[in-house]
């Protein structure tokens, strides 16, 4: 649920306000399981053995693909290489081995200096969003002295993302409103009053991706009982015809609901609407829980987590990957 980085390598063109036209078809394809070898280069996974790799994030930087993941294994981001974004081979690294001073024990600036969003705990508190850099992909990245979004009062932020229109950069992040409870208690508790709201925000930085502008805006939020109170891990990206959407999760991570949805804007921080599934368990492909992704600039290139099992929300969340195809006027998987 907690998405600790992000990395962001973007690029494109500014669009302009303008009513919403007939959506392009996004669907999943090369889905294909592979313990030893790659059948079909539509969907490969589980990969690295079905080791633990959550909330895995994607760049390309220093001439190959890099996955990283969520606290795990020892280490604070796990770094998966990979020279086609289909075959991972983990790495002994650790991209983040200080969270900086602020804490309890994906992206390119530029000026060429990568640039990683994370979550953690502030001290004795709720989780915040920090950044760190590095002069390679691989790292360590070095935190600042400081968080960059906090939100206490309604929860704590989580799940920062990076996005680059080729004009403006964009942080995208969760408030973490299932942390104060509610109707949703997706890891512990008895559910108690109305769903909580966990908007999705927006807010424009200046070219260094370090520097926060304008205020943040609400993009989506979950809608009640039919996602569990639960949209988290939003994703931004522009198709051809200048429309963007946004890819997210919805229900609960340990849940086989858990799933992979989207949403359409005509503007980057416009609200997100015309939601659809794009993949989930009940696809019956032997990935369940499907969620958390990330996608390349290009709009190719897909990373998400699953489980091998079903009902066994506590086992490991391994690492997949799969061709994002955009054509038509219907998503569909």
């Amino acid at each position: 649920m907690n998405s600790l980085i992000h990395l962001l390598l973007a690029a494109g063109a500014v669009a302009a306000p303008r009513p919403s036209t007939a959506r392009p078809a996004l669907s999943l394809g090369n889905l294909t399981r592979m313990p030893m070898e790659i059948q079909s280069r539509d969907l490969s996974g589980p990969q690295m053995g079905g080791v633990n790799f959550p909330d895995p994030t994607l760049i390309f930087g220093d001439g190959s693909w890099k996955a990283m993941s969520t606290s795990s294994d020892g280490k604070g981001v796990p770094i998966a290489t990979s020279d086609d974004a289909f075959t991972w081979n983990l790495t002994p690294n650790d991209a983040l081995p200080d969270k900086g001073s602020w804490v309890d024990p994906n992206d390119q600036s530029d000026v060429g200096v990568y640039i990683m969003y994370y979550t953690a705990r502030k001290n004795g508190g709720n989780h915040c969003i920090g950044v760190a850099t590095s002069n390679t992909a691989m790292g360590p990245y070095k935190p600042h002295d400081q968080p960059l979004v906090c939100d206490d009062g309604n929860g704590g932020v989580i799940d920062p993302s990076g996005y680059d229109d080729g004009k403006d950069r964009w942080l995208v992040w969760k408030v973490d409103g299932n942390s104060k409870g509610g109707a949703t208690t997706c890891q512990s508790g008895r559910p108690s009053g109305d769903y909580i709201p966990t908007p999705i925000k927006i807010q424009r930085m200046a070219r260094d991706g370090l520097t926060l502008l304008d205020a943040p805006k609400v993009i989506l939020d979950n809608e009640g009982r039919s996602n569990d109170g639960v949209v988290e891990a939003a994703n931004l990206y522009k198709v051809p015809n200048g429309d963007f959407v946004v890819f997210y999760s919805a229900h609960c991570f340990s849940s086989d609901d858990y799933d992979i949805e989207y949403a359409w804007s005509s503007t980057i921080d416009g609200k997100y609407e015309d939601r659809g599934i794009l993949f989930r368990s009940a696809d019956h492909i032997g990935i369940y829980g499907p969620g958390h992704c990330d996608i390349d600039p290009n709009g190719v290139n897909m990373v998400f987590h699953g489980r091998e099992n079903p009902n066994d929300g506590q086992a490991a969340r391994v690492l997949y990957s799969a061709t994002l195809h955009i054509d038509g006027r219907n998503i569909q998987h």
